[in-house]
């Protein structure tokens, strides 16, 4: 479980963080559904709710942000990369209930091949510069945005589920890092979908990667219907077990309790 020990503003009342560093979470799954895009908004959210933070979807092609927070966005990742230097990438982003600001990926295909990887990622490395946690949710496998986005986090969490292809899938990704030189210290597991009655259980998810499993999310029709309807749990349902462990890792990222930041599985 994860605990917290909050700092506490006197003049607002509001719990705020220890100094440190500002998180830029890459939020990364090597195999497609595994609830990547729902584990992206149900953190983005908790962590909107401490703090001004950011999402960007760099999922281009097919990406599901959007539709995960029901956001009509004025603006694209398209638009900002067009824009240049001429407007701040601050302005220009869309803002969901929680205060949480939103940057979709392109509407179409066909506009997120017009995009260069180097074009896009001059505006992340902007809204990064800003000084905001940011989480950047990548599609599933391994390419140019998804290094990029590793490149660039001071935290990765990787999504990975019970089934054997998703394990497997996640120690190709590890090695990767690896032959790349990435420092994987600063990976955390997140096993999804934990409670299946089929597949591998978690320790076994755990040996095969090496590494302990910081949040266990279980299969629950909360999680789906959030999807569904564009309400993560992290709003719709806060006081939920899933809610308050999403909440929990937040506070870790932003420093609030860093006693839990050696974390066991619930």
């Amino acid at each position: 479980m994860i605990g917290r020990r909050h700092h506490r503003d006197d003049t607002t009342g509001r719990e705020t963080a220890a100094p440190t560093e500002i998180p830029v979470v890459a939020v990364v799954s090597p195999k497609g559904g595994n609830g990547k895009t729902t584990v992206s908004s149900n953190l983005a959210v908790g962590l909107a709710h401490r703090t001004d933070s950011v999402i960007i979807d760099l999922d281009i092609h097919f990406g599901d942000v959007e539709y995960a927070l029901r956001m009509r966005p004025a603006h694209r990742l398209d638009d900002l990369v067009e824009a240049g230097n001429r407007r701040d990438p601050m302005t220009m982003l869309s803002t969901h209930p929680s205060g949480l600001d939103v940057l979709c990926a392109p509407n179409d295909p066909v506009a997120a091949d017009r995009l260069s990887v180097d074009d896009a990622f001059a505006v992340v490395d902007r809204i990064i510069a800003a000084g905001r946690p940011v989480v950047l949710d990548t599609a599933g496998g391994i390419s140019d945005y998804s290094l990029g986005a590793l490149d660039r986090a001071t935290r990765v969490v990787m999504v990975c589920g019970t089934d054997v292809p998703s394990v497997q899938a996640g120690r190709k990704l590890l090695d990767t890092m690896r032959r790349l030189d990435m420092d994987l210290d600063r990976v955390d597991l997140l096993v999804n979908r934990a409670n299946a009655h089929v597949g591998l259980s978690v320790d076994d998810v755990e040996t095969a990667l090496g590494r302990h499993a910081v949040i266990t999310i279980p299969e629950h029709s909360s999680l789906a219907a959030g999807m569904n309807s564009g309400s993560p749990v992290t709003e719709s349902s806060p006081r939920s077990p899933i809610a308050v462990a999403f909440r929990h890792y937040a506070d870790v990222l932003l420093g609030i309790d860093m006693a839990a930041a050696v974390t066991g599985r619930r």
